[in-house]
């Protein structure tokens, strides 16, 4: 499902902004931005991404804005000091009258960038991914009872296909005793226990009750996620291809032309619940 989630904490001297999308997708990927030069903030953002998200693309950009007073560069008086006098040593060894000076140890990088203890920045990247993760899951949670509703509807048609299902497949029972009668009947005289034999197994192989049986119990268990707290995405989704592998062998298996077209229409509530339950975490 889609979202969109916007997070602000400040910190320590520092402030933390974090977007956060969301996109329908059948597996959980985790990307996070602007992380990159802080391994252990950027583990943790998705670390706490994959607990609070189970399916679809999640997109994070975190931007880390320091305050002025501790932002830029800070003098390694240590460093300067070791730069120096290598320098002198340089300078004697392969005897250059200039001087070493200031400008050489600026050029050597004597001023540093100053980084913050991931530790210390974590709290408020955690506060602000939290405020954007809660954000996102309000809309997708909106998204979700709309979805709720068109797999509801998809639910019903499909019970109603059912019902008509039962009712032809006792038709189609009668219908295929009734030809094999006739036929044997302008064959001529035959055999009665041989009769009721050709009859058995014509039934046998036109007999869809397991099927019919089984669909019923996936429209059971279809009604029972649709109102059932957390992530179902994946389950709902291998319902909707079992139900239309049972239609496929339903039309597969049925006497009659009605029978027929009938599972052919079940398959393809079947592939339409396919399509919405993708959107589903």
């Amino acid at each position: 499902m889609t979202g969109f989630g916007r997070g602000r904490a400040q910190g320590e001297g520092f402030q933390v902004e974090v977007d956060l999308r969301t996109l329908n997708g059948r597996f959980l990927e985790v990307r996070v931005r602007g992380l990159s030069d802080f391994p252990l903030l950027l583990y943790r953002a998705e670390e706490k991404l994959r607990h609070a998200f189970f399916r679809g693309t999640v997109e994070a950009t975190v931007r880390l804005t320091p305050s002025p007073q501790i932002g830029g560069k800070a003098l390694n008086v240590e460093l300067a000091k070791k730069y120096f006098a290598d320098l002198r040593a340089l300078r004697a060894a392969v005897c250059v009258e200039e001087k070493p000076g200031l400008s050489h140890l600026l050029a050597l990088g004597v001023f540093q960038e100053t980084r913050p203890d991931e530790e210390a920045l974590w709290p408020a990247v955690e506060e602000a991914l939290s405020q954007a993760i809660g954000a996102a899951q309000i809309e997708r949670a909106r998204e979700g009872e709309a979805l709720r509703q068109v797999l509801l509807r998809e639910k019903e048609a499909l019970l109603g296909l059912l019902a008509k299902a039962e009712e032809l497949a006792k038709k189609d029972q009668e219908l295929a005793t009734e030809r094999l009668r006739a036929r044997i009947k302008e064959l001529g005289t035959v055999d009665e226990g041989r009769l009721c034999a050709e009859i058995a197994l014509l039934l046998g192989r036109s007999d869809v009750r397991e099927e019919l049986d089984r669909l019923q119990a996936h429209a059971r268990r279809l009604e029972e996620l649709l109102f059932q707290d957390g992530a179902v995405g994946k389950e709902l989704e291998f319902l909707a291809q079992e139900i239309g592998r049972e239609a496929g062998t339903l039309a597969a298996k049925a006497y009659g032309p009605e029978l027929a077209q009938l599972a052919l229409e079940m398959r393809l509530a079947a592939e339409r619940l396919r399509e919405q339950a993708r959107n589903v975490e």
